[in-house]
């Protein structure tokens, strides 16, 4: 058990932010299906990361059945699916987490088994997962629905281009997340894939990847959660290190949003600086659509919970399938400190809080789940003390977190295990 508090005034830190764990994984996958290797410079130390990196080369190395264990990971999950498929003469058993496997992965497997791959749902060595025997796949014309996850779409895109006849993907539905399809096409085309996406629809070719030495950049979805702390406390002075102002990541999105709590931020070559430059009425009222930046919704949308409950959210639908039901797990948590809200037809709205007693420490379960710590952490600069269950899981993204925050003056200590 960690106990977890603020002890500092002004919010003032030099952060050094992870490597970006979506470019990275991206970059892998890409590195795996190029004919000529390239070196990845800064890859992100996520445990996501590391995860599909040891898969990629157990992948590589092994001609006899291989099983990966992909954990709680989802993007490897999804990704090593697609790839595990184009594998000739291998067979795969993908499996993880009985978390993982409940999360949406059946739309993939029906467009891959639809272009000709061989996957069956099945127990291996006392474990429910996919086994893939890997065969030659020409391509063609599918569609798929864009309303589950942007990950299926990613998957299909990044090996398209290794199929004799590529990809025409018609999207279903209106598509959540489609920054991170951009991003996928945009690291593609760093590779030298060119590629078609107009209206519902992605045209890849059949092309070979170039090899090409790449710099990942920091985290932008990390990054987000010390935008949501500075639109919490009156002065603000954050310098976020290695973000670039263009970057292919969508959750850069949080600089106009911050903008319209007050927060501005201004690029130094290969950092930036977050600033309060004016107070803002936490009656604030404008809705914001996070449909295309899912994992900044979950530090925004804490922040408003905390100062701005006029404010409304929506699309938020697919938060109950990351790596756990995120806003059911965020409405339990911050029910604890008196902050409550509701969602129904689509939109998400606050209740006014409820005065809690900020001095008996509050419990907060993590759910394994890494961006639902991180968001709680900040209850902290309200005054709380939190009791935490479990730290350990900011290693799936942003590994030296609670070293990093330290620096802006939260104080972590251990604690023995209370009674519930």
């Amino acid at each position: 058990m960690s106990i977890l508090n603020y002890t500092g005034g002004n919010l003032e830190a030099d952060i050094q932010l992870p490597s970006s764990k979506s470019l990275s994984n991206r970059a892998l996958l890409i590195q795996a299906l190029c004919e000529q290797p390239f070196p990845i410079h800064s890859l992100s130390t996520a445990h996501d990361t590391k995860l599909l990196q040891s898969h990629l080369l157990q992948i590589k190395v092994t001609d006899t059945l291989c099983l990966l264990d992909c954990e709680d990971a989802g993007t490897p999950f999804r990704f090593l699916l697609a790839y595990a498929c184009l594998q000739e003469d291998k067979t795969l058993f993908l499996t993880g987490t009985s978390r993982l496997l409940e999360r949406p992965i059946q739309a993939l497997v029906d467009a891959l088994r639809f272009l000709g791959a061989d996957i069956a749902f099945q127990p291996f060595e006392g474990r429910n997962g996919y086994l893939i025997q890997g065969k030659k796949i020409t391509g063609g014309d599918l569609k798929i629905s864009g309303g589950i996850s942007s990950q299926f779409i990613s998957a299909l895109c990044l090996v398209a281009p290794c199929l004799e006849n590529g990809l025409r993907i018609t999207i279903d539905d209106q598509i959540l997340s489609e920054s991170y399809i951009s991003m996928t096409l945009s690291m593609m085309k760093y590779f030298g894939i060119t590629s078609r996406f107009e209206q519902q629809q992605i045209i890849i070719d059949a092309q070979p990847y170039c090899a090409r030495e790449i710099n990942i950049e920091s985290d932008w979805s990390s990054a987000t959660f010390f935008y949501a702390m500075s639109m919490l406390m009156p002065s603000v002075k954050i310098k976020l290190n290695g973000l670039q102002k263009n970057s292919l990541q969508g959750d850069a999105r949080i600089i106009s949003l911050a903008e319209d709590f007050g927060i501005e931020t201004i690029f130094h070559a290969d950092a930036c600086l977050l600033q309060r430059t004016k107070e803002i009425d936490p009656h604030h009222n404008q809705q914001y659509d996070l449909r295309d930046v899912p994992d900044l919704a979950v530090p925004f949308l804490v922040a408003c919970a905390m100062q701005y409950p006029k404010v409304t959210l929506c699309a938020l639908d697919h938060l109950e399938w990351k790596e756990s039901k995120r806003l059911s797990a965020l409405q339990h948590e911050l029910a604890k400190a008196g902050f409550h809200f509701t969602y129904q037809d689509n939109t998400l709205s606050f209740s006014p809080s409820v005065s809690a007693n900020t001095h008996s420490p509050v419990l907060i379960e993590t759910y394994n789940d890494h961006r639902i710590l991180m968001a709680m952490s900040m209850l902290c600069l309200r005054g709380y003390t939190l009791q935490i269950n479990d730290i350990h899981c900011v290693k799936k993204s942003f590994p030296n977190f609670f070293t990093e925050i330290k620096k802006a003056g939260f104080q972590r200590s251990e604690s023995l295990p209370v009674s519930i």
